[in-house]
């Protein structure tokens, strides 16, 4: 774990130095964000992107809390855990930029754009219905407890997405729709994938500080109140799709699929937070739905 906590150091120094920088910036005190998708070049073509970095970073802190989590470690071995993080780390970019380019297929203008991930654009839900998924697939393969170790992996997945909404306030994807409060953010680097001098909803903050609760959540949940196995992955399906549901509303980067219906102000990504919503209902009631089945039927 040594290598792991090396690279959390590292890349936490990295960005808190960037931070800095940041705040002594005049743009900074005025609220026009000089974020800019781009931290540093290494050399020529090669830089280091905002985005990519905060996804490090993400990734980096729940596998150093996995690894600590005495829960996990009761039922997979470090191996095992090894291989857990590796096929949901494959997954989540492979579905995530999936249903992206799907929901954003106007923005392919290579076939390069396909792999282009280090500058944003993956989406969430797409990357936890392929996480979920692969390892419910992978799980059931080696005969273990799917749901059961689904509850202990799920509690650190908002706070991977938490930290990983700063990369998307960095490079300026998922922004937020146009406003004047007094908190807006206005992007003026010309690589950011924001629109430019305009007042934003810094909605990847929103998102961060409601994801994080979550989290604590989910953890005082799984620790002190779950009952049965599959609750807490229940509950974070339910409180992910409402939190996305509603911050959409706030969201200027969504596509519209119906154009003439009562779901016209619906996106794309609230439709399917509504299926993962009735998903969530249904594991987080499934024993007690079961149980009065049962009661009916004797």
């Amino acid at each position: 774990m040594s290598h792991v906590r090396f690279f959390t150091f590292y890349s936490l120094v990295t960005l808190l130095k960037y931070c800095a920088k940041i705040t002594k910036n005049k743009d900074f005190i005025s609220r026009k964000s000089c974020m800019s998708p781009i931290l540093f070049h290494i050399y020529g073509p090669i830089a280091v992107h905002s985005f990519g970095l905060m996804i490090a970073v993400a990734l980096t802190v729940t596998l150093y809390f996995l690894h600590k989590d005495q829960k996990i470690r009761a039922i997979v071995s470090c191996d095992e855990l090894a291989t857990i993080f590796q096929i949901g780390f494959f997954s989540g970019i492979i579905g995530g930029r999936a249903w992206f380019l799907i929901t954003h297929a106007d923005i392919i203008e290579h076939w390069s754009d396909i792999l282009s991930v280090w500058y944003g654009g993956l989406s969430v839900l797409g990357a936890i219905i392929a996480i979920i998924s692969s390892l419910s697939v992978y799980f059931y393969i080696k005969n273990f407890p799917v749901l059961r170790i689904l509850d202990q992996i799920i509690v650190y997945g908002p706070l991977t997405q938490s930290i990983s909404r700063f990369g998307c306030f960095f490079a300026g994807c998922c922004h937020g729709q146009p406003t004047q409060a007094a908190w807006a953010v206005t992007y003026t680097n010309p690589q950011s994938l924001a629109p430019l001098h305009i007042a934003l909803h810094p909605t990847q903050i929103y998102s961060s500080v409601v994801l994080c609760g979550i989290f604590f959540l989910l953890f005082y949940f799984n620790r002190k109140h779950q009952r049965f196995a599959g609750q807490t992955l229940g509950l974070y399906l339910i409180c992910m799709s409402t939190e996305r549901f509603v911050l959409d509303f706030l969201r200027g980067d969504q596509e519209y699929i119906f154009t003439s219906s009562p779901l016209y102000y619906l996106t794309a990504q609230q439709l399917l937070s509504l299926v993962l919503f009735f998903v969530g209902c249904m594991i987080f009631f499934h024993h007690a739905i079961v149980t009065y089945y049962k009661k009916i039927v004797s």
